[in-house]
């Protein structure tokens, strides 16, 4: 007997995942394209649904029997009621834009669309790092900043979904402009754009200047994973430009950790790699600033699914339609 299936889908700002997802929440097949974000909002739709479906070509070759339900996993504030992004930092042509609507009725099924931090969240306490917990914060620190949080067993989405922009705190009021428009907040220090930031002001440097070729990739772009090894290595620039974004990112866990009295924050992304290298300046922060008794329960550590955290909580999210029950209490469907 062939078995069903979730579809999850995580949309990058250049890549796209697709999984086959059990109800356990195996990943059963996983598939990458591009993401094409640049395109006209028609044209990624098109790209999303077209991928979609030659997952689930690929399923049916593999064995696997037919998508139970659609989880999409998207960046950006949404408005949940609507199935509406209302503005997606990596894409342009999304702005106030029906995404669900326009899914729905190109595949003629049922789509559930979720933030992808939010989505991670899920995936992270269904499978990952968080599993067994019941209020949970995690943080995805890559170009940005996102955030999930979940607090008795049940995401937070707010009144209509927008909850959970961690990365928007503000950490320092008169400090560096996020890309966001605002001053000061954790993405502008945390996010790999801001530790670009922290080090064009260390060096003196207009920004988008050229930088040293230490710090950059092999293609020239500025690289937190390059940093990381110089960090290793003992360069004094990039450890001041680690203490100084986990002087910033301890602000504002401390404070998560006061509104949130969390079992434990997850920490995902690829900036997540240069932790080591934060964590000393970050807990002096915490230790400063929060409540002793509740720092004292939130363990914090690193994401445990990588690259599959999107797709696995996209998948969970499609099969929480209403939004309300506690994640830990939706059965699995039938085989």
């Amino acid at each position: 007997m062939s078995r069903s299936y979730l579809v999850g889908l995580d949309m990058g700002g250049t890549n796209i995942r697709t999984a086959a997802v059990s109800a356990g929440g195996e990943v059963l097949l996983m598939r990458r394209g591009p993401a094409r974000a640049t395109s006209s909002a028609a044209e990624i739709v098109e790209n999303i649904a077209t991928q979609i479906l030659a997952l689930e070509k690929a399923a049916h070759q593999h064995g696997l029997g037919r998508a139970r339900a659609l989880g999409v996993a998207v960046p950006g504030p949404l408005d949940l009621t609507t199935g509406t992004v209302i503005a997606a930092p990596h894409v342009k042509a999304w702005r106030s834009f029906p995404l669900r609507q326009r899914l729905e009725a190109r595949l003629g099924r049922k789509v559930v669309v979720e933030n992808d931090a939010n989505a991670w969240a899920l995936g992270e306490f269904w499978r990952g790092a968080a599993r067994g917990r019941k209020d949970v914060v995690l943080l995805t620190l890559g170009t940005g900043v996102g955030g999930g949080i979940i607090v008795d067993g049940r995401i937070v989405h707010g009144r209509i979904g927008m909850a959970g922009e961690l990365g928007h705190v503000t950490v320092e009021p008169d400090g560096m402009r996020c890309d966001c428009g605002a001053v000061g907040c954790l993405e502008a220090y945390a996010s790999a754009s801001g530790m670009r930031g922290l080090v064009e002001k260390a060096l003196g440097l207009e920004r988008g200047a050229p930088l040293p070729e230490a710090l950059l990739d092999e293609g020239g772009d500025f690289s937190v994973r390059r940093m990381t090894a110089e960090a290793r290595l003992g360069n004094a620039l990039a450890r001041s430009v680690f203490e100084i974004a986990g002087r910033y990112l301890g602000i504002a866990l401390a404070s998560f950790i006061n509104i949130f009295d969390p079992e434990m924050i997850v920490i995902g992304g690829g900036v997540g790699g240069a932790l080591p290298f934060m964590r000393r300046a970050m807990s002096r922060e915490i230790r400063a600033r929060a409540f002793r008794a509740s720092a004292a329960q939130a363990r914090i550590v690193r994401a445990a699914l990588g690259p599959r955290g999107g797709v696995v909580g996209a998948a969970y999210a499609a099969i929480s339609p209403s939004r309300a029950r506690r994640a830990s209490q939706i059965a699995a469907f039938p085989q």
